[in-house]
């Protein structure tokens, strides 16, 4: 009785996390695979990864990704504009628009240019849009967030490779293939065009750095190497791989 009532108590607390919390709504993590969006996409979880930075839990694909097969572009998945929720933008068939928004709950599906190069989609700046599992407007499925600029790096410590598959399309292994990162391009923020599809890799981090400007992860399939001290301008569209932690 006492087993039963413990897990009624997690259960209806993780169900008032999720309902009263940023987390848009997703089922938490109680049972896999993860199905989020209606049941649009389904993911799974990646065995724990040791690293210096804690035990990390990896989802197996990007969000928006259909297919865990590197030969396939399905792979790839969304790409987002830091901070902005799964709104419909992050569609790689979302049209355009070159006015920023006031808010960080934007009312269309369209993907936001920034002509003036500001920087960013909001018209005024705002950091805790992605901050851990309770930030506002965060996209991953509800007791999942952003990594962190340090676990990035924390896990690339474990060594990485690029490896590139028969179709011509390039992938990150990391940690000897306990996490994959697909090359799923970037979409420009100052033209809405889509650029180094399949060559190279842009992933978001949780960190804000400066004014308009976020932390993330970039690789290439010329450099072969990856970069975990740059920032990214929040409004480029870049990958999400969500992450939890114990």
């Amino acid at each position: 009785m006492n087993k039963l009532f413990h897990l009624l108590l997690v259960i209806c607390i993780s169900l008032f996390f999720c309902k009263y919390t940023n987390a848009q709504d997703y089922y938490h993590n109680f049972t896999k695979p993860i199905i989020t969006q209606k049941g649009q996409f389904v993911y799974n979880e990646l065995p724990p990864i040791k690293t210096e930075a804690g035990v990390l839990y990896f989802l197996d694909r990007n969000l928006g990704s259909v297919t865990i097969d590197m030969e396939s572009s399905d792979a790839w998945g969304d790409l987002y504009q830091w901070g902005r929720e799964t709104d419909g933008h992050e569609k790689r068939f979302s049209d355009t628009t070159l006015l920023c928004s006031n808010s960080q709950k934007v009312n269309h599906k369209l993907f936001i240019v920034d002509q003036k190069r500001s920087n960013d989609w909001l018209l005024n700046y705002e950091d805790n849009l992605w901050q851990g599992y309770q930030g506002d407007n965060n996209p991953c499925p509800c007791g999942y967030r952003l990594p962190t600029q340090k676990e990035w790096r924390a896990v690339l410590n474990l060594g990485y490779e690029v490896k590139s598959t028969s179709m011509g399309y390039y992938y990150l292994s990391v940690a000897g293939g306990q996490l994959i990162l697909p090359c799923a391009g970037l979409r420009s923020a100052y033209t809405g065009h889509f650029m180094h599809i399949g060559t190279r890799g842009y992933y978001w981090a949780s960190d804000t750095i400066s004014k308009g400007t976020s932390g993330c992860i970039d690789f290439s399939k010329q450099e072969l190497t990856t970069n975990v001290s740059i920032f990214g301008f929040r409004g480029f569209g870049r990958s999400v791989r969500c992450v939890r932690s114990e």
